[in-house]
């Protein structure tokens, strides 16, 4: 045991047996007061999410959505807009690649901004059916077609997160959304963050509501006077936010079911001991239920960077924050050998994760579960969150074992497409009527049937 946060050997201990079944944490005061949000957004609409955002956030606030006035008067220093702009683009290079590798194969179809079809385009591919090139046979394939509207959930408040407005606007402009809404909590005097609002102004957001928590989630999800309801929901929030998007799955599409945010790094011998405990405390000073784990191939060098956080800690302005993520949820682990190192990682399955080693892309190729993977020394965390391009918005609490980081599939869906010819009917109609008859149900039989007999 350290005074910073709990050490475990490797050698005398399973590591993994510390982070096998994490999830998101569920408490019931907090369902139930969740709940009731999301029941009285039902019923009252804007009523309920202009008293909301009054109780929590401005209390004077007079309307629910960011003016135009509002937008053109957010002013920034030219190099704040600078950074806003190279963040931007980068993040629209990486999420367009992205689409192009995934349909680099499929015919491509621009519809236009045509409000009755709903989609600015489509992706397709079809082989056919019978699996011969013949002409007359019937088709099979698949549609990819973006959703209609996505909102954004951007947290606010006390602090700004322009980067989360850009990290999950941007793919979802890629993908082909028409409509991007976002919301955000005031701050107290009823405004919204500069640096926010040129954000919104950089992805042609078609509007900001001044609303937080789990009222913003149940009007994207369910709809209101004001708020037209949404298809997808993405952006990261409080355990408000989250439970909203719990209790709401099914009734809108959801990026995931996030709890805090966490880190792991992994060093050896080769590691720059400062620039190691620099990423393990950069992304806990975000919130105290934060987590930081430290995996580390020898007793010497993880004491070494255990040195440098408490050094870098000293002058840390949140260092009270960092301290307390540390020593409540955070975890160090001397590994035996690269092999426990990697088992526990790949449990552990972190949301971001470092390589501080002597060759990343070997440990990477052992990494099956992460939520993003920075590789190398020369890769800082505070570099993914901002500015490398993937979104910053990633699956947490172990749930990179089944989930991704918000991407332009986040905001795009499959459509099967089937046609079949007379021929390929009746080479297929005994196979259905032999599955009608296992599972029982003749009149799926008939259907194939009737077009032989009839």
């Amino acid at each position: 045991m350290s005074d910073l946060l709990p050490i475990l050997d490797g050698a005398t201990e399973d590591p993994i047996q510390r982070v096998l079944h994490r999830a998101p944490s569920q408490d019931s005061s907090l369902i139930d007061t969740v709940a009731s949000i999301i029941d009285d957004v039902r019923r009252r609409g804007d009523a309920a999410l202009l008293e909301s955002a009054r109780k929590f956030d401005a209390p004077d606030l007079q309307d629910l959505w960011v003016s135009d006035a509002e937008v053109q008067s957010a002013t920034l220093e030219p190099h704040q807009v600078e950074a806003l702009e190279l963040a931007g683009t980068r993040i629209g290079v990486f999420h367009a690649m992205q689409l192009r590798a995934l349909t680099m194969m499929m015919q491509s179809e621009e519809i236009g901004a045509n409000p009755l079809i709903e989609v600015t385009r489509q992706f397709s591919w079809t082989i056919p059916a019978a699996g011969k090139d013949e002409p007359g046979t019937g088709r099979i394939g698949q549609r990819l077609v973006p959703v209609r509207r996505a909102g954004v959930y951007v947290p606010g408040g006390a602090a700004a997160y322009p980067s989360s407005v850009l990290m999950n606007a941007i793919p979802a402009r890629t993908a082909g959304v028409l409509d991007v809404i976002l919301a955000s909590p005031a701050r107290r005097d009823g405004s919204i963050h500069p640096a926010v609002l040129q954000a919104g102004k950089l992805v042609a957001a078609d509007g900001l509501l001044k609303v937080g928590g789990a009222a913003a989630i149940a009007a994207l999800a369910l709809g209101t006077e004001s708020v037209q309801r949404v298809d997808v929901i993405v952006g990261p929030g409080n355990k408000w936010v989250n439970e909203a998007k719990r209790q709401l799955w099914g009734q809108v599409g959801l990026d995931g079911y996030a709890g805090p945010s966490e880190v792991a790094v992994l060093v050896d011998g080769s590691a720059n001991p400062a620039w190691a405990a620099a990423d393990l405390i950069t992304q806990v000073e975000h919130a105290p239920d934060n987590a930081a784990f430290l995996v580390s191939l020898s007793r010497h060098t993880l004491e070494a960077v255990l040195a440098e956080v408490e050094k870098q800690l000293q002058t840390a302005p949140r260092a009270a924050t960092i301290r307390q993520a540390l020593k409540d949820n955070s975890l160090a682990v001397v590994a035996k050998d690269k092999e426990q190192a990697y088992d526990f990682l790949n449990a552990l399955a972190p949301e971001h994760l470092t390589l501080s080693v002597e060759n990343p892309e070997a440990a990477a190729s052992r990494i099956v579960n992460a939520g993003c993977i920075l590789l190398g020394e020369h890769t800082p965390e505070s570099a993914g969150d901002f500015v490398i391009g993937p979104s910053h918005t990633l699956p947490t609490s172990g749930a990179a074992r089944f989930s991704s980081p918000v991407n332009v599939m986040s905001f795009m869906r499959f459509q099967s497409i089937s046609q079949l010819s007379p021929t390929d009917l009746a080479q297929l109609i005994p196979t259905i009527e032999t599955f009608a008859e296992m599972e029982d149900f003749p009149a799926h039989g008939a259907a194939a049937t009737i077009r032989r007999d009839r």
